[in-house]
């Protein structure tokens, strides 16, 4: 502003021009004093500012500015004055320089022709000099990379060289590592190198032996050692060491990732050779090959799946190992083999990346599994005969066990639980509900007909019934009884086959309990109670039977279906939790209510009765014969080989084996009873009755069709060396232990009757004390009806006896009694039968 009022010294015109100024600068944001805006309109505000105000002040306004543009013009045309003297001047400065440039470029002209005259030659000289030096560079330079070419080529000759020779052990191995660490070396190097011809066949000669170092790796090193089963533990030792040295080998190829799925891969590829899907197909038309074939292929599946996955855990763990603190002093040189291992391999810590190969080989065994399992199915979906859910307990189970012996394996993925639960959970489902639907619906209608007829006469068991009513029900279902016992295969099939998985075991028991409880409830319902016994004669030298009634051919059919029942499904139930189920009790329960239990006791009391001729009649007790003996043993197998051969075997062809055994003990019972009551034996007599416990060995060994018990046969043992001993038998009855050392299995009680036998019929005894034995037998003093009663006490001892379990001797001590209340025996007592009295006396 200074130099405004400096310019135009008139105060009006500075006021007008400074209030045209400020307009300029509130209407385009410049000051006009400080910058030159390019400015083409009048003021906006000023105009407004001059148009309200009056045409006297208009008109002196642009008088003011009128003064002051006047003033500048003047100034404008005075400095143009000014300036055009000086640019006259410079002018002629210029013409001047030009001038002078002009003379210079001409003697720079006449320069260069005499150079060029005279140091032509030189110059071109150096110019070529030049090219050349430029030319030999390049040459040395290529001499340069041509002998690092030669250089490379011979350090890879010189390592594959090196590379042949190599063997699997860990020094090899270490050897291939500094191999492989050279090359990893070369390799960064040549990918440095300029890209030419000759780099780019150095760079496949150099891949191409890393494909080599990284094949001997992987084939020689890792997948041989998984192939090869460790035996001890310094194999799985050495095995880690081995892989750690791999790691060191991938890891400086850079290749750790590829060849690791590479080797998930081969190994899934051995695992699958297991399964051979078109063998149990071609298999299928026999139910348990393709089983057979199926489990076989399963277990050595999981055999092989559990080689790897041990290997495998072993190759991840590995990727933490410090070899150099693990190294024994005989192998302490292969660090100086190779100094790398001196250097520790990265530490991976989350375990998930660390084991994520166990995770991923697993995960795709699962499939593979899966896959097989769900293509069989597919394939047979409506073959009954390839049904995978009936072996779904031993795929279970041998996965069980696989996987219990991998527990020590600690690794974040179960193969177990999830093959469990997604693969067999479905399975074994259809398992249970196969279980449900072959079991309960044929319990059931297993008797449903004979259950029917009972209905329809509103009646709902025989137990009900009178005798007449029951025989005429009988006959209407006596056709209708069960006599198909597959339904006992079928549950002994489930049984065993759930035997190795306890957790389908258990539901198995629970659906077979169900399925047996139906059947025994149909067959307490179907049983007769006149069906039970034997209608028999009172015995003698010939027996008559009557012909089976429909009571007694129904419980027969009961008896051979439930004991077939029973057998065919006792011998599955042996584990401890078979034993303590409700299925073992039900069994149990089953044997007890053998619908002809009784028969063999009616049979026994037949033959007792028969034999009781040998003491009726006037025959002075203890008196009678062998010859009675022999006669009434001949009577006893009539009968048995008569009831075998018309009544047993036509009527119970199976499960008769008990009732037999049952027969022989109460014939064999009967017989050694009263031949160990006849006393003296002459020489004859001993023959005769040796060559009749014989004959009636061999015949009850027929009709068993197997050797007599052990039981009876030691019954009749003991008889044999009763009969034989004479006078000597008191010393060896007096010993302690007597039943073990002379083998003389028998009751007491039995042996005290054989010994009251040899007293009351020694030739020691007066006359007139046979004559007060005779008016008060023994039988009196005992309180038995007759002697065949008494001698029934002692049978039934027989019948009882169990040689492991000791019995309470009852009559030894009564004998005594009995003989001591005569006075005419007591010299003989105290005399020649003073040892078979203190034997009585003890027992």
């Amino acid at each position: 502003m200074v130099q405004l009022e400096e310019l135009l010294g008139d105060v009006d015109a500075i006021s007008t021009c400074k209030q045209l100024l400020s307009c300029y600068k509130d209407d385009i944001g410049v000051d006009a004093l400080d910058a030159l805006p390019d400015v083409t309109t009048a003021s906006a505000s000023f105009l407004m500012q001059t148009a309200g105000k009056p045409s006297e002040h208009v008109k002196a306004t642009l008088d003011n500015l009128n003064h002051a543009l006047l003033i500048v013009q003047s100034l404008r045309h005075k400095a143009v004055l000014n300036h055009t003297s000086d640019i006259m001047k410079s002018l002629d400065e210029a013409n001047t320089f030009v001038k002078l440039l002009d003379d210079a470029s001409d003697s720079v002209a006449l320069l260069r022709e005499n150079v060029e005259s005279h140091y032509g030659d030189p110059i071109s000289l150096y110019r070529s000099l030049d090219r050349d030096i430029v030319c030999l560079e390049r040459l040395c330079h290529m001499q340069n990379y041509v002998v690092e070419c030669i250089d490379i080529l011979s350090t890879l000759c010189s390592l594959k060289s090196e590379a042949l020779d190599l063997k699997a052990t860990l020094c090899d191995f270490a050897i291939l590592l500094n191999i492989a660490h050279k090359l990893a070396r070369i390799i960064v190097k040549v990918r440095k190198m300029e890209r030419t011809d000759v780099q780019k066949v150095i760079t496949e000669q150099c891949n191409e032996f890393m494909a080599e170092v990284l094949r001997i790796t992987f084939e020689s090193g890792v997948l041989v050692s998984f192939r090869t089963p460790t035996v001890h533990s310094d194999d799985d030792v050495m095995f880690l060491k081995l892989m750690v040295v791999c790691h060191y080998i991938f890891r400086e190829l850079d290749a750790t990732p590829s060849f690791t799925l590479r080797l998930v891969d081969e190994i899934v590829a051995d695992t699958e050779r297991c399964l051979d899907l078109q063998q149990i197909i071609a298999a299928r038309g026999s139910q348990n090959e393709w089983q057979h074939i199926l489990l076989s292929q399963f277990s050595e599946f999981m055999a092989v799946y559990k080689s790897y996955m041990n290997s495998l855990y072993v190759f991840c763990r590995s990727a933490n190992y410090r070899l150099s603190d693990h190294l024994k002093d005989s192998e302490l040189h292969v660090l100086k083999t190779c100094e790398l291992l001196s250097q520790p391999l990265p530490i991976q810590h989350d375990p998930l990346e660390l084991f994520s190969l166990c995770e991923l080989y697993a995960k795709r065994c699962v499939g593979l599994l899966q896959r097989a399992l769900e293509h069989l199915r597919g394939k047979h979906s409506t073959d009954r005969r390839v049904d995978i859910s009936m072996v779904v307990p031993q795929l279970i189970s041998i996965g069980e066990s696989t996987h219990s012996e991998l527990r020590g394996l600690n690794i974040p993925f179960n193969l177990h639980d999830y093959y469990f639960k997604k693969i067999c959970e479905g399975y074994a489902k259809e398992f249970m509900l196969n279980t449900a639907e072959r079991l309960i619906p044929t319990s059931k209608a297993l008797f449903m007909d004979c259950i029917k007829v009972l209905n329809t006469h509103n009646v709902h068991a025989f137990t009900e019934l009178s005798g007449e009513r029951e025989m005429q029900l009988a006959s209407l279902l006596v056709h209708s009884v069960p006599t198909d016992t597959s339904i006992a295969h079928t549950l002994y099939g489930f049984l065993d086959r759930s035997h190795c998985c306890e957790t389908l075991h258990r539901h198995v028991l629970q659906i077979a309990n169900s399925a047996f409880q139906n059947i025994m409830d149909g067959a307490v319902k179907v049983s007769t109670v006149g069906g039970a016994r034997l209608l028999l004669n009172d015995g003698g030298s010939k027996i008559s039977l009557k012909r089976p009634n429909d009571g007694q051919i129904i419980n027969a059919r009961l008896h051979q279906f439930l004991t077939s029942l029973v057998h065919t499904i006792e011998p599955c139930l042996v584990t401890p939790l078979d034993l303590e189920s409700q299925l073992f009790r039900a069994v149990q329960a089953c044997k007890e209510m053998n619908p002809i239990k009784h028969w063999a006791d009616d049979v026994g009391a037949t033959v007792w009765h028969t034999v009781s001729y040998i003491s009726s009649g006037d025959c002075q007790e203890f008196g009678w014969k062998v010859h009675q003996v022999l006669t009434a043993t001949q009577h006893i197998v009539k009968i048995c080989n008569f009831l075998c051969e018309n009544y047993f075997n036509p009527l119970v062809p199976k499960g008769r084996m008990h009732l037999f055994r049952k027969l022989s003990t109460h014939a064999i019972s009967a017989f050694v009873i009263y031949a160990l009551t006849v006393w003296p034996l002459g020489e004859d007599d001993r023959i005769a009755l040796l060559s009749v416990v014989t004959d009636l060995e061999m015949t009850m060994s027929e009709i068993l069709k197997e050797s007599l018990p052990k039981l009876e046969a030691e019954y009749l043992a003991s008889l044999r060396r009763l009969i034989f001993w004479g006078e000597e038998a008191f010393d060896i009855l007096l010993s302690p232990d007597f039943h073990t050392e002379a083998c003389l299995w028998l009751p007491d009680d039995v042996i005290s009757l054989h010994v009251m036998t040899r007293i009351l019929n020694s030739e020691h005894i007066p006359a007139d004390a046979r004559g007060e034995l005779a008016k008060a037998p023994l039988h009196q003093f005992l309180g038995a009806n007759s002697t065949h009663a008494m001698l029934e006490w002692f049978r039934d001892a027989m019948l009882l006896y169990q040689p492991n379990v000791p019995s309470l001797a009852l009559y030894g001590g009564r004998f005594a009694e009995y003989l001591l209340q005569f006075k005419s025996l007591e010299g003989v007592l105290a005399g020649p039968m003073k040892d078979a009295m203190a034997f009585l006396a003890a027992h």
